[in-house]
């Protein structure tokens, strides 16, 4: 399958389920990788299957995806602080 191929049934998928027109193929990886992160995956790892040479890619690209667990850190910090 040629990547044109890919796209064109990717954007049929789309339009199929009612989903918006503006994904691409990359919002799948951005995607994956948001929820692999976290879901408490290792960065090392999600970055080795991204294909990123640096974990500092990694970070800089989805550190959105950590606000979840610096809420549950701060949280616990907070508690065991009686604050």
């Amino acid at each position: 399958m040629t990547p044109s191929s890919f796209t064109w049934r990717f954007k049929l998928i789309l339009k199929k389920h009612g989903l918006p027109s503006n994904l691409n193929v990359h919002s799948l990886r951005h995607t994956a990788a948001s929820l692999m992160i976290a879901g408490g995956a290792d960065v090392a790892t999600v970055s080795g299957l991204l294909g990123h040479s640096q974990v500092s890619t990694t970070l800089d690209i989805y550190t959105h995806a950590f606000d979840d667990k610096k809420k549950a850190a701060s949280a616990v910090l907070q508690e065991s602080l009686d604050i």
